[in-house]
């Protein structure tokens, strides 16, 4: 087991937000019939590492499968029976690249309601625990982002946004499409809504999950990609006036990444924000990460390789 433990802020916090949290992160899975298979025995090995929830970054499926209402039907029940609560954030494969040959000619929009109608139900996540949450449709009237979430959690603030790899939707055209502008903004909105929340509860960290990998070492070299590089700004002047820590959580390139690659608007490296990308299939693995402001080392980050459980061996 490889481990990184990180650093955070020493901050007053409200007493209420004291107390450590731990969840755990996964994405891209699962993928093939192996990891279909196991995917209930992997969901109670992540419960047994003591967590409080878990966060999907995205992809329920491989592209190559069909985006048909069996399959999300049969990803809706393997989530709705992890032992604790489980939130989803939706990735490329899920509704945005429904419309290839392969995924089964989709309308991706329409993909995109049905993910919102099975995984999406109001007030509340997924799971057989389940966890209270605001989505934006609720928080804010007329929008239809429901995929979109937050709420609070010990020391934390946590927000979902809809934001797809490979490029968000956007292309590089000079006029981006009406879709990626709506969601786009929304997205700003929601970010912009969840940073103001985590300073009015108190928070010590501000938790953002999203499925694409927004290539924030290109933003930090000075060339943005058009799809990702206003919410990466965002994130950037997050972590600049937050007084706490800003994670960033995502799947999409399938390779355990821990770093902290972005610099502030005078070129130091901020210290405060932290991207981890999550394991994705072949490899079936979860990150345990633990947001503790009374420890010496309030955030930390612990990687786990996922093995199946060997027969007649029951998990507790």
């Amino acid at each position: 087991m490889r481990w990184l433990s990180l650093l955070a802020l020493l901050l007053p916090a409200k007493a209420a937000l004291a107390t450590a949290l731990a969840f755990a992160l996964i994405g891209d899975v699962p993928y093939n019939r192996f990891e279909r298979t196991w995917f209930a025995d992997y969901l109670r090995q992540v419960t047994a590492d003591e967590v409080d929830f878990v966060i999907h970054a995205g992809d329920i499926k491989s592209g190559g499968e069909y985006c048909s209402d069996e399959v999300f039907d049969d990803r809706f029940a393997l989530f709705d029976a992890s032992p604790i609560p489980f939130v989803l954030t939706p990735g490329d494969n899920d509704w945005s690249d429904c419309n290839r040959l392969a995924a089964g000619r989709f309308d991706p929009l329409e993909r995109l309601d049905a993910l919102r109608r099975r995984f999406y139900p109001p007030g509340e996540s997924l799971g057989q625990r389940r966890l209270a949450v605001t989505s934006q449709a609720d928080a804010m009237p007329g929008s239809p982002f429901r995929e979109n979430l937050l709420w609070q959690a010990g020391p934390a603030t946590f927000v979902t946004l809809n934001v797809v790899g490979p490029s968000n939707r956007r292309g590089r055209a000079e006029t981006p499409p009406a879709e990626f502008a709506r969601r786009n903004a929304a997205n700003l909105a929601w970010l912009a809504h969840g940073l103001a929340r985590a300073r009015a509860d108190g928070s010590t960290a501000l938790v953002v999950t999203m499925q694409a990998n927004p290539w924030l070492e290109a933003f930090d070299d000075g060339d943005p990609h058009p799809g990702f590089g206003a919410i990466v700004a965002a994130l950037r002047d997050a972590a600049e006036t937050f007084d706490g820590q800003v994670l960033l959580l995502h799947g999409d390139h399938h390779v355990l990444t821990i770093d902290q690659p972005l610099s502030d608007r005078g070129g130091r490296p901020l210290a405060n924000f932290t991207r981890v990308q999550c394991y994705g299939s072949p490899l079936m693995g979860w990150v345990r990460i633990v947001i503790d402001p009374a420890a010496g080392e309030p955030v930390t980050i612990v990687p786990n390789a996922y093995s199946p459980t060997p027969p007649g061996r029951v998990m507790p």
